[in-house]
This record gives structure tokens, sequence and C-alpha cells, in this order.
């Protein structure tokens, strides 16, 4: 029997703690957890307390060097994925890093960078490659059945979902607002099942009109993305504080003449979930939720929804296949779905659109 790798979470909020723990507990055969770090102490210990985790620490660094784990998540704010993730693969880790890598192309080519001199593996989580209607999305265009793609559209719009657990609303901590959260996972799923053509000009919009005020509107933090029922101790939340944008849009032109178009919100009067992707290619469309395929048969327009099999019908279920997905990696079963030149093209996309919304025109991408 292959050995266990050992792994361990730096940052114990929602993510680490709702997502992170609970997928890598349930490779029991693979992983074994054994280390929790926070700069907040106690919710390392009450989330090590939480899924049987023998050791916790205050101080990321000391649990580096102390514990040596084989693996580490790390599931900060993204502000600091850079500086964790590069001391992580430095004492000898492999790193998964939540979405988005960094905010910015510099600083994620320099991980990527560090983590191929050291001969270790970065996984970036872009769970939303990881379900049924995106593989099969991913077939779809990789046989050729959409024929030229040459425009797609992706919205994630929430009515109100501002998350307000932690620091996704502030610049200082997380750079950007739903661009980063959900956005990004939007654009990247989107530009895989495209075959990763290279986004070169971007002319986007960033705009705040709703975070920064108090509506008195009774929400709740799972219309915000949240599994409330796991949530550990939320951070209180204070409108003043909210200095990212709160609604972005972009429209992206690519390399092979095609072009893409992203619109993310946290806060927007508009119906719940009322965002549409799709790719419309010469020999077929594909439209998602659900997935349908586009297309014609002889003289006739036909649409087919295929009977694609369903995930764990769990909250973060992407999680709990990357998680998997990385062990294989790991041990040499299977290929890396989500590679470096994929993650940085988005994130050198994402940077076009924040450039282009400060300058308010199109922007060329280098």
């Amino acid at each position: 029997m292959s050995k266990k790798f050992r792994v361990a979470i730096i940052g114990t909020g929602m993510i680490g703690s709702t997502a992170h723990a609970p997928a890598w507990s349930a490779l029991p055969d693979d992983v074994e957890l054994v280390a929790t770090a926070d700069i907040l102490p106690e919710r390392a210990e009450s989330v090590a307390a939480g899924f049987d985790i023998p050791n916790h620490y205050g101080d990321p660094q000391k649990m580096l060097d102390e514990i040596q784990p084989d693996i580490v998540s790390v599931c900060t704010p993204n502000c600091y994925h850079k500086p964790l993730t590069i001391a992580a693969l430095k004492a000898g880790a492999h790193v998964l890093c939540e979405k988005p890598i960094a905010p910015g192309y510099a600083d994620a080519k320099e991980m990527y960078d560090v983590a191929e001199s050291v001969g270790r593996e970065l996984f970036i989580t872009q769970t939303a490659r990881f379900s049924g209607d995106s593989f099969a999305a991913k077939e779809y265009a990789s046989k050729g059945m959409l024929g030229d793609m040459y425009y797609a559209e992706t919205a994630t719009l929430r009515r109100r979902g501002i998350p307000k657990w932690g620091v996704f609303h502030m610049k200082e901590h997380n750079a950007g607002g739903p661009v980063y959260d959900i956005g990004v996972h939007a654009l990247d799923m989107l530009i895989w099942v495209m075959g990763n053509p290279k986004v070169v000009a971007v002319s986007g919009q960033t705009v705040l009109k709703f975070g920064n005020k108090d509506e008195n509107l009774a929400t709740s933090l799972f219309d915000s993305g949240a599994d409330a029922g796991l949530l550990f101790e939320p951070r209180p939340y204070d409108y003043h504080e909210f200095d990212v944008e709160d609604f972005a849009s972009g429209y992206m032109r690519l390399e092979n003449g095609g072009s893409l178009v992203l619109r993310t919100s946290w806060a927007a009067n508009v119906q719940q979930g009322a965002g549409s992707t799709f790719i419309l290619g010469t020999e077929g469309g594909l439209m998602w939720d659900p997935l349908r395929y586009i297309s014609n048969q002889g003289r006739y327009m036909a649409d087919s929804t295929p009977h694609v099999p369903s995930g764990p019908g769990k909250a973060f279920a992407g999680h709990y296949q990357y998680m998997a997905h990385a062990v294989r990696v790991l041990r040499g079963e299977e290929e890396k779905i989500v590679k470096r030149e994929e993650v940085l093209n988005v994130i050198r996309a994402l940077d076009g659109l924040y450039a282009s919304a400060e300058v308010g025109h199109e922007v060329q991408i280098d």
C-alpha cells in the first residue's frame, strides 16, 4: 500500500474549514491531516479539534518547520497566497492554493517558478472545472463538436450575496471583490473548455453601488456561497470596511480572433442565479444550467441535453474531486487538469480587466 500523504492547512476560515478539511478527510486511505495553522490560534485549534487533527499553530512557518508536511493547503485571503505558498514549497511540500492564485500575474508566475525550481507541484483550486457538466463540455469541445469557437459569455450574478464572514470585502487582504471570488471560477472554466486561447486585450468596468451601504436586508451566509452549517466563528462584518467592487464586467479579445464576455456581481438588482454561460461555435454551441448542446440535425435545428453523471451531493463538491485528483497526480496516475499556462492566462486577463477599469479604455495584454 502506498504511503499516506501528511497534509496541513494554512488558513482555517470558511474555505479551509468547510471545503479543504472535509475534502481531505474524505480520503483516509491516501492522506492524513496532521496540522492546522492560522494567525488566529484559537481558530486553528477549533478546526483541529473539529476534524481530529493532532497539531495546531498560530505561526504557519513554525508549523512548516516542525511538522514538515507532504502537502499544504493554502486557504488564506489571496494577498497572502504568494508568501505562504513559497514558504511551503521551500519547506518541501506540494501546495494546493486557493483561487485566485495571487492578485497579479507577476506574483503568480513567481509562485510557479519556485515550485518548478524545488521540484514540487503547485495546484490552484479552480474547482469549477471539477463537475460533470464541465468535463462533458470539455469533451464536446475537444472532439470538435463545436467547430470554431468564436464567442463565449459567462455571468455569475448574486442579488445580494456579499461574503460577510471574513475579509473578502477589504482590498488590503483580498485585492478585489467578486472578480477574484466567483468571476475567476467562471472565467477559468470557460477558457479551459475553449482550449485556453490567449487573452490579448480587455475592456473592463468595475463599480461599487451597494457594498458600502447598510440596506438592512434580511440575507443569509448561504446567499453568499457559504455552507453555514459548517462555518466556524464568522468574523463580525462592517460595511464601512467595504472598498472593493461589487460588480464588474469585461469584454476580452482572444488571440484566435474570438471574444469573451465576463460579468460578475456580489450585489445587483437581478434575480438570484440569473447569470448565463454559453459558447458559440460554427458546428454547435453549448449552454449551461442545465448543460445543452445546440446544433442542427439535417434540415432541423435541434437541442440535446446529455445525461451527465452527477458528483457528490454536498457543499464544495468540486473540492472533494480536486483533492482526489491531486493525490492521483502525485502518485503518477494522471496528468494535472489545472495547468500553469492556463492559470497564468486567466490571471493576466483579470489584471487587464482591472487595468482597463482604472484607465477607462481597452488595454492590450503583453
